[in-house]
């Protein structure tokens, strides 16, 4: 039989088999239609929980300062304008900012004197350390580039300089500059931040004592398995622009955090996978079952076909012909629902799925039909083939 007819017998056999693959098809289907969403959308999803900062916290910062233990004397640490022009260059970062720190700064309110810390910050700053203003507003850059007399408190300051009454628009003292409150801190995963006061980096530098340096300077990665990547180009980076401190430099990133969430994340995919994979082949089981029920009820047909000269082959290719394409139009059907499946998804998510992606698990899905329909069709095929032409036609 030329390949023309076994096809079209094939494809006649399946039609009219068609209540029996129904079962087959559907669970071909569903295994194909998740794999296409997982695979399409887990890049998107990824990308999207990545820029979730409030989700992950510092997890995915990268921060550049200095060990001062080994820096020498006559340097005590600072980075450069141009530090911070090629470090935005690199590709895995999502946000930037620096900011200078003073510990135990006098603050005054009325009579009243209080230590707190001093953060000179930019604008980016809050964004970058996914830090959140309940009350007022955040500082902009128009306050850097006027320098402006303002500033954010951390709940710890307006609890107990106004204990937990109204500080927007009040004044504080701090360390010589009259301050005024514009916005109240929310929660912050680094603890000293509750007991700051932040106030444009601009007034810092310009203004106040042993805040010229820039010594710190806080990347967000793009998503966390960006992070290790990224820590290793900024170390480079930084490194190879001052290489006569490169041995004092400290850029540091949350390892444990980041391994924890990716293993979080791995056995959610190990998991999800599995079942997807379950359902495949349980979907190929249900073809080799509707197969080897056909091979039995068409043994008088294998036995006629082999009469007039048909090959064990031309049986077997033709079994095997029957099954793979049972295995395709679940593919087909898969791919369609699938494609319904992320085009949901990414309403969902707000997402945009890459076009490359999805054409990569269109391609998978299909491999992954043919071996499965091949695979399903071994046994039956096997035997149809393996029959005699006189014990077939004697078969009632």
């Amino acid at each position: 039989m030329l390949l023309d007819d076994l096809l079209k017998t094939a494809f006649k056999q399946v039609y009219r088999n068609k209540r029996r693959y129904k079962g087959a098809i559907i669970g071909t289907a569903m295994g194909i239609a998740g794999l296409v969403a997982v695979v399409t959308m887990g890049d998107s999803v990824e990308s999207t929980l990545g820029k979730n900062l409030e989700l992950l916290g510092n997890a995915t910062i990268v921060k550049a300062g200095w060990d001062f233990d080994h820096t020498p004397r006559w340097h005590h640490g600072q980075y450069t304008e141009k530090d911070v022009e090629d470090l935005k260059r690199l590709p895995g970062v999502l946000r930037i900012s620096t900011a200078q720190w003073k510990s135990k700064v006098r603050t005054s309110f009325g009579k009243k004197v209080y230590r707190f810390n001093l953060g000179g910050v930019e604008a980016a700053f809050f964004d970058t350390m996914s830090m959140t203003v309940t009350k007022g507003r955040k500082l902009t850059e128009k306050d850097e580039r006027l320098t402006r007399h303002v500033c954010v408190i951390g709940p710890t300051v307006q609890k107990e300089i106004f204990e937990g009454g109204d500080a927007l628009g009040k004044e504080l003292l701090v360390n010589g500059l009259m301050l005024k409150v514009v916005g109240l801190l929310g929660g912050a995963e680094d603890a000293s931040y509750m007991e700051t006061i932040f106030i444009p980096i601009s007034v810092a530098q310009g203004q106040l004592e042993h805040m010229q340096k820039l010594r710190h300077i806080y990347l967000r990665a793009k998503d966390w398995d960006t992070v290790p990547i990224l820590q290793k180009q900024v170390e480079e980076t930084l490194r190879n622009n001052q290489p006569a401190y490169a041995q004092a430099m400290s850029i540091t990133y949350d390892q444990e955090r980041v391994v924890m969430i990716q293993t979080v994340v791995l056995i959610f995919k190990f998991f999800l996978l599995a079942a997807i994979a379950v359902t495949l082949v349980l979907g190929g089981l249900g073809i080799t079952n509707v197969m080897l029920a056909v091979v039995n009820e068409r043994i008088t047909e294998i036995g006629l076909r082999k009469a007039v000269g048909a090959t064990e082959g031309m049986i077997v290719s033709q079994f095997l012909l029957e099954s793979l394409t049972v295995s395709l139009i679940g593919a087909a059907v898969g791919i369609l629902s699938g494609l319904g499946a992320v085009e949901l998804l990414q309403s969902i998510f707000e997402t945009v799925a890459g076009l490359a992606t999805f054409l990569y698990s269109i391609l998978g899905s299909v491999l992954i039909a043919v071996v499965l329909g091949v695979a399903s069709g071994l046994v039956p095929a096997a035997r149809a083939g393996r029959l005699s032409a006189v014990d077939a036609m004697r078969f009632e």
